[in-house]
């Protein structure tokens, strides 16, 4: 079984004072005593907050996954953690505890953390991007950036939340949303737009679509809800006035780089982002059946900490990046072979 990053810093925190060596069963007794290390980030963002909405905002997930963390915490300990008041969450007596602990625990890491990046090598520019912006957007250019400066040592971090910038080490991060992040600075890179799009190769039910009510016949591929940003079939329907659901089963996926691989793959219709899929489009390996779009109220940000200035290698690529944005949008239109 292997562990999650924060996991791991649970772990190992407990032993990093230690001058004695702990038996092996005592180590292994502290695993089965912790709770879900997932579940006390969460706590200790929503115990700060005291509300799960601004909760989830700053780590980048739903309100119901920070509900479900908390409640799964809550049935750990057997005790509740907050109270539900009319003016709004407060803690409880065994709630503020844990929190302190926690906070605790977690500042203690980032500290370590912290020194450990200073003492070891450095890049001269941490970038952070999530997995599927680096892997369908950034890392089919940033060749061009390195053509350009090629003095910079560069480091790229494949990593969603936006927590700490400065704390984790990174001069700048790349997000989705709607540019509104505390503690960072944000430079709006680009819009998007989300459409169809399949294979060449996926063999369309019957004739050729042409309206969005035309794709209930065909086999949709669906992403779990599991990030707000995210728009789904049924939404993505609605926003053209069709209630009706599609006639044909399709496949549900929890990730978007499988989602499209499936695509590709020619198992169905995926619903993609524009500046996600433009380049699939311009090589020909996606195709658009309809012309049917929808504007998004997000976008893409440039992210860096707001109590830092940028350095010159950060502001090198801050420049490149607009430039890139600007000037890389493929022309999307519907595939006549469709």
């Amino acid at each position: 079984m292997s562990l999650t990053i924060e996991q791991k810093a649970i772990f190992s925190v407990h032993g990093t004072n230690s001058h004695v060596e702990a038996p092996v069963f005592l180590m292994a007794g502290l695993r089965s005593r912790l709770p879900p290390a997932n579940s006390l980030v969460a706590f200790e963002a929503a115990a700060r907050h005291l509300n799960f909405t601004r909760a989830a905002g700053e780590l980048g997930v739903t309100q119901a996954a920070v509900s479900r963390q908390i409640q799964i915490l809550e049935e750990h300990l057997g005790h509740s953690l907050f109270q539900r008041t009319s003016r709004g969450l407060r803690l409880t007596a065994n709630g503020n505890r844990l929190h302190k602990a926690v906070t605790m625990g977690l500042e203690h890491i980032a500290g370590v953390t912290a020194e450990i990046r200073r003492v070891g090598p450095k890049a001269d520019l941490t970038i952070s991007t999530s997995v599927t912006f680096a892997s369908y957007w950034l890392m089919s250019r940033i060749a061009k950036f390195r053509a350009l400066q090629p003095q910079i040592e560069l480091k790229l971090v494949a990593a969603a939340p936006v927590g700490d910038l400065a704390s984790a080490g990174i001069d700048l991060a790349v997000r989705y949303g709607s540019g509104r992040w505390p503690g960072v600075e944000s430079l709006h890179l680009m819009d998007n737009e989300v459409f169809p799009v399949c294979a060449p190769s996926y063999r369309l039910a019957g004739h050729s679509p042409k309206t969005p009510k035309d794709l209930l016949g065909e086999v949709l591929l669906h992403l779990t809800e599991y990030d707000r940003n995210w728009v789904t079939w049924e939404a993505w329907l609605k926003s053209f006035a069709v209630e009706a659901r599609p006639h044909r089963r399709g496949l549900t996926f929890d990730n978007y780089l499988v989602l499209i691989q499936a695509a590709l793959d020619g198992q169905g219709i995926a619903l993609g982002g524009g500046r996600l899929a433009e380049d699939f489009i311009a090589r020909g390996t996606l195709i658009r059946p309809i012309a049917a779009s929808l504007g998004s109220k997000r976008g893409f940000y440039l992210l860096w900490p707001n109590d830092q200035a940028l350095g010159p290698s950060a502001e090198a690529f801050r420049d490149w990046i607009v430039h890139e944005a600007k000037g890389s949008r493929a022309v999307f239109k519907k595939d006549p072979s469709a």
